[in-house]
């Protein structure tokens, strides 16, 4: 294959917040509900997924009266001000800066494509001084169904103009992997092993964008 697209989930990927997003959470649960101590496992099925499942998660484990979309807002509520907190610049993956260099001197098309809100997509992106070298940024919450359903991947190939087999995605969460496979997009696996997730099903595993950018050459030199 000649790569032509690097398409990239955020969270866990361009920036290492998936331990910080798991304390926030669990912080949040245990407000509401301070029976439960919430479990690197079960936190394992809310990584990656769209805004309305992650909701009715919370409503589950808060034990809430309220609807999920009432916990949803106060969780929202709850999360903004901690996340306003974070220091994303210090939280990017640094080796990151030389893949995107690579692709824009390769004429390599980028791609963020993440369950989060677009304006925080933006905001993370932006105070890590990336923003602009992506071409396309798609946020989930625009679709009845987020990660796994494969939608978020299709759409991106086609807004970037390009085949499944043209791209890679770089993920993190299980329900990411989930469907840039089932987009038919090779996916490479940025491993966490601070909470156990199913990586298992991607194509590539690497530990650092160091060994990423290794893999993103090795794909685009092949075949030309």
């Amino acid at each position: 294959m000649t790569l032509k697209a690097i398409i990239f989930d955020m969270d866990g990927v361009i920036v290492d917040t998936e331990f910080c997003d798991f304390q926030i959470v669990k912080d949040f649960i245990h407000t509401e509900n301070p029976k439960l101590d919430l479990e690197k496992t079960d936190f394992t099925e809310l990584i990656g997924r769209s805004y309305d499942n992650l909701y009715r998660s919370l409503k589950h484990f808060t034990a809430s009266e309220e609807s999920f979309q009432e916990v949803g807002k106060k969780f929202h509520a709850y999360s903004d001000h901690k996340y306003d907190t974070l220091d994303y610049l210090s939280l990017m993956r640094q080796d990151i800066v030389h893949v995107l260099k690579y692709a824009k001197e390769h004429q390599i098309k980028l791609a963020v494509a993440s369950s989060s809100r677009y304006d925080h997509i933006v905001e993370v992106l932006t105070a890590c001084g990336i923003k602009d070298y992506f071409d396309f940024i798609f946020s989930g919450e625009v679709l009845a169904e987020s990660k796994p359903n494969p939608e978020i991947y299709v759409k991106t190939l086609a807004k970037l103009n390009v085949l499944p087999h043209e791209a890679v995605a770089i993920e993190d969460s299980f329900y990411g992997i989930t469907a840039a496979k089932a987009a038919g997009i090779p996916v490479v696996a940025y491993e966490e092993t601070r909470v156990p997730i199913d990586q298992s099903h991607a194509d590539f595993l690497v530990q650092d964008m160091q060994v990423f950018f290794e893999v993103v050459k090795e794909l685009h030199q092949a075949n030309r």
